[in-house]
């Protein structure tokens, strides 16, 4: 709350100061914004199938010019997002180089189905912006309520993403190239034990089991004095050593190696882009051709991601009625590496990784012909596993579009347009035999292959009319849509290969084959739309719209939904009695209400499909097909409805604020439901549930000052509340999360609420003698201490309870732009504020009772010991009893701040350009994901959790330390 009010209170602190300046400097500063501010007004914005002055849009549209990003190393257009728009929540899930971020306008609305929103680029709908590169973009809109949304129907329930990329224009050629280069080094490390600290703790737990193995027993018994009690023949070959109860006598000394995993798996990695383009054109043609390679390595040794892009658009005027145009988008990419994040996976084997190895095999430990440390678990080197494990995925894309346009009459247009995404990726991978002390190579390798070939169609046809009648103004729309969606998948992986020399073999030398598949899958969606904008005198507009879609996905009793939305605007400022006005340059109201339908689910889930099964006749086994899910056929749309109030004010023709209240409800969910066994099912997709998402938006951009040092601040800010309101079967709550026991869906409650034993800090001994302190059953001073939550005196499944979940309360982003001279400067922060995060990666090397033989993390140097020194308060015992629950100890509040860019630049003056017969010379430095301030230690970054708000050690993001290069010629 105090870091909304100091927010809230730099906003106002902004829009006095420019009030200051406004009386303080009239004349010539305030009339030379007159001009821009008008431009600004009248600036035309994309809107579904279309486009509309921004003044006449009666819905919530969010923009960004690419201005904003062209000088960040960013390698998605969805990175350009992050921060920039009140309600578009961004999250980087993963630092894994080429992955997209996940994307929620105005909340998660949906349970089983998709709440990603829809993207659209150059008015044709696509999976993702994966083959887009950032420096093609013209801008990216962003519609957010049912108003704006509701032309894309059954798939706008989650916001519209509309990306324009720049066109040719009338003239000579003009090209233009790009160029930057950067260093990435790790944003943070995690605080795990350093090699003293697990010496200390790994000797504690041996002498304790050695004091309590026999009566005599003293900690301070030499190792010699231990090997003599199990009667070992040599003493000095440790790998004899019972490490249960004998501690390494080499520790402390130079007689091992003590390692720093993060410090060898995680290295500065380059990252680079390029890019030439020439736009320009003729008479009747215009054309846009550009080239760009993409290159990031990983933070991870041998990870990376590298990506190639062509892009032509060409536009042709064939007669003064008749224009046609095609566009070419091709791009091939590659990503490479083992994989590092996830349960298991090498990010979590190297931060167990015990930090003290033989000298001999170093950061090769049980590795090739290297024994693992005795006093180690049998986790083989992380290093020795991302060096020689092969993981890559080539993917070609292909997305391509042609349109022709025919003006029938005046105001009256006829377009057919069609578009293909086709998309072909393969990914190979290969596990060497690692082990060669009991195996030979190729004796237990894996080798993969799988194809995914993905092919998307569309074929559209649209009216359009647009009219002008004295003061009334018409614009509509009405179209028909068609598309199909078919996807096959190979997947082969065998075990046992001759050798290991080679990464490729025909799998018929194999020794087994491990899966052997073949799938396809094919959907189709049809569509009928219009749409109608009024507007009267500038002053008032409304809107309305309905789409018809049908979808396959669906039961044959619920094929097609019906979505339609309305949206009206006051233009107050355009009131006579506001014409004299000077200080008021922009006031309107305006209100929208619509609704859209979601139908991202699986393939076929409406339908009883067949899986494998064997029969027997006479005694025979016979194979054949056996159902395996049940049909609903009245299975249909996840249904939204939501209500925007918005309000838009300009003042002095230097502040510019929007404020949006909006109410979305989604009912209908597409929910996997249980049902009783007997009916030889255990689930069925129903539509059962509702969910209420309520939010607040606030947009804030001032022009401070305008004399020769000009300064500039956007500022958004969204608040959003989330709510379960109605589930299936009496509304009985829904475990999910990790293993279904850290989260729940609730009636009343967010979706995956965090339920969870709430941990309070650690027993004392008086604690275990007083029988009016709850506990665990069979708990021990030094155990965790939980909170009796329905005071029964005992601890069990009953205390679980609901402590908050993974919405932020607030998620707000704010940009400063100076200028002065040749010289500029962006200063970006963004943030949010509440949240919960769960680090199941913490938990997994921070649990009680895990033994010695793997690390942990670093708050257990400050463990229980005794009662009289209980380290920290929190971190119980190294052998407690409660290493099996879920509780709060690995849940962290999300709230972070993030200073997310700065960028410096000097542009070149004309006469230097002129001689160089290039134009436009920009050299810049840019610092990304500078510094972030956050409570989250049981992973690398708050926002790299799934949908749920759990995080299983996600690759980590990274610092960019960046110079590039821009000009024309």
């Amino acid at each position: 709350m105090k870091k909304s009010i100091v927010t809230l209170g730099i906003l106002l602190s902004t829009t006095a100061f420019i009030f200051a300046q406004e009386k303080q400097a009239p004349g010539t500063a305030k009339d030379s914004t007159k001009t821009n501010k008008t431009k600004d007004i009248e600036e035309v914005v994309v809107i579904a199938y279309g486009t509309q002055k921004k003044g006449e849009v009666t819905g919530s549209v969010g923009r960004v010019n690419a201005e904003t990003f062209k000088d960040r190393p960013i390698a998605r257009v969805d990175q350009a997002l992050t921060g920039q728009i009140a309600g578009v929540k961004t999250r980087s899930t993963t630092g894994k180089p080429g992955e997209p971020l996940e994307i929620r306008v105005r909340g998660s609305a949906s349970i089983s189905a998709s709440n990603s929103p829809v993207y659209v680029v150059d008015g044709m709908v696509v999976d993702d912006m994966a083959n887009i590169s950032p420096d093609d973009v013209q801008s990216i809109e962003v519609l957010k309520d049912a108003a704006s949304t509701a032309m894309y129907g059954s798939r706008g329930s989650n916001g519209v993403v509309i990306v324009t990329t720049k066109k040719g224009a009338s003239g000579k050629p003009t090209f233009s190239f790009s160029q930057y280069y950067g260093v990435q080094t790790i944003e943070k490390k995690l605080d795990i034990m350093t090699s003293s600290e697990w010496i200390d703790f790994a000797t504690e737990a041996i002498n304790k089991r050695w004091v309590a193995l026999s009566p005599g027993n003293s900690a301070s018994d030499s190792y010699e004095v231990r090997a003599q009690y199990f009667n070992l023949a040599n003493n000095t070959d440790y790998n004899l050593a019972n490490i249960q109860y004998m501690i390494d006598p080499r520790w402390g000394t130079n007689q091992v190696a003590y390692i720093d995993w993060q410090d060898e798996f995680y290295r500065p990695a380059a990252i680079q882009n390029y890019q030439l383009a020439v736009r320009g054109g003729g008479k009747g043609i215009k054309y846009a051709i550009s080239g760009a390679y993409f290159d990031q390595e990983g933070l991870a040794i041998n990870t990376g991601f590298n990506r190639f892009n062509l892009s032509a658009a060409i536009d042709v005027n064939l007669s003064d009625k008749l224009k046609a145009g095609i566009t070419l988008r091709p791009s091939y990419s590659k990503s490479y590496g083992a994989t590092v994040d996830g349960k298991d996976n090498n990010a979590h084997k190297m931060l167990s990784m015990v930090p003290v190895a033989e000298l001999g095999a170093g950061v090769y430990t049980n590795f090739w012909k290297n024994l693992q440390y005795r006093w180690a678990g049998s986790t083989q080197s992380p290093i020795g596993l991302m060096e020689n494990t092969t993981n890559d995925t080539n993917e070609f894309r292909l997305l391509s579009s042609l349109y022709v346009s025919y003006d029938i009459l005046p105001g009256l247009n006829f377009k057919l347009s069609g578009g293909a995404t086709n998309n072909f990726n393969t990914n190979t991978g290969y596990t060497p035999t690692f082990n060669l002390i009991t195996n030979v190579p190729g004796q237990v390798s894996i080798g993969s292959r799988r194809t995914v070939n993905y092919n998307r169609y569309l074929g559209e046809g649209l009216l359009s009319y647009k009219k002008s009648f004295g003061s009334h103004e018409l614009d509509a729309i009405a179209g028909y849509s068609a598309e199909n969606y078919r996807t096959t998948t190979q997947y082969n992986r065998n075990k046992g290969f001759p050798n290991d020399d080679l990464k490729t073999f025909n799998f018929n030398q194999s020794v087994a084959v491990l899966n052997s598949e073949y799938t396809a899958s094919e959907w189709m969606l049809t569509s009928i739309f219009g749409r109608v904008n009024y507007n009267y005198k500038g002053k008032y507009m409304l809107s309305a719209s309905i789409r018809r879609d049908g979808s396959s996905r669906f039961g044959w009793n619920n094929l097609y939904g019906t979505f339609a939305a309305f949206g009206g605007g006051w233009k107050i400022d355009k009131e006579e009695f506001l014409q004299n006005q000077t200080w008021l340059s922009n006031l309107k109201l305006r209100y929208s209400w619509g609704e859209n339908g979601n139908n991202s689910i699986g393939d076929y889930r409406a339908f009883g499909t067949l899986t494998g099964g064997n029969y027997s006749f006479g005694g025979s086994v016979s194979t054949g097909l056996v159902p395996n899910t049940i049909e609903n056929p009245d299975l249909t749309w996840e249904k939204t409805k939501s209500s925007d109030f918005g309000l838009e004010v300009g003042l002095f023709r230097r502040i510019d604020f929007t404020a949006d209240y909006y109410i979305k409800n989604t009912n209908d969910l597409l929910l996997q439901e249980p049902i009783a066994s007997v009916t030889g099912y255990n689930t069925i997709w129903r539509n059962v549930g509702s969910v209420r998402n309520t939010g607040l938006e606030l947009d804030l951009s001032t022009k401070n000052l305008v004399g020769a040092f000009k300064w500039n601040t956007s500022a958004n800010i969204a608040f959003n509340n989330n709510k379960v309101t109605q589930l299936g079967n009496n509304n009985k709550p829904i475990p999910t999360g990790f293993s279904d026991l850290t989260n729940i869906i609730m009636v009343g409650e967010e979706l995956n609420s965090f339920y969870l034993y709430e941990a309070i800090g650690v027993l004392s001994s008086a604690d275990i003698a007083n029988a009016g302190i709850a506990k665990t059953v069979g708990a021990i001073a030094g155990d965790v201490k939980y909170r009796d939550v329905n005071g029964d005196g005992k601890i069990d499944e009953n205390d679980r309870h609901i402590i908050g979940g993974p919405t932020p309360d607030y998620y707000w982003g704010f940009t400063n732009t100076f200028s002065y001279k040749n010289f500029d400067l962006s200063v970006f922060f963004q943030g949010q504020k509440g949240g919960y995060s769960y680090a199941l990666l913490g938990r997994a090397i921070d649990r009680t009772s895990m033994g010695t033989t793997n690390n942990v993390m670093g708050n257990w140097a400050n463990r229980w010991r005794s009662d009289a020194d209980p380290g920290d308060g929190k971190t119980p015992r190294l052998d407690g009893t409660t290493g099996g629950l879920l509780d709060t100890r690995w849940l962290y509040d999300a709230t972070y701040i993030q200073l997310k860019n700065i960028t410096l630049g000097y542009s070149f003056d004309k006469e230097l350009t002129s001689k160089l017969k290039i134009s436009n010379l920009r050299l810049y430095v840019s610092l990304e994901n500078v510094w972030r301030k956050d409570h989250y230690y049981g992973g690398y970054n708050p926002e790299s959790v799934q949908s749920d708000g759990t995080d299983y050690g996600a690759y980590p993001n990274a610092k960019v330390y960046m110079m590039g290069l821009n000009f024309n010629f």
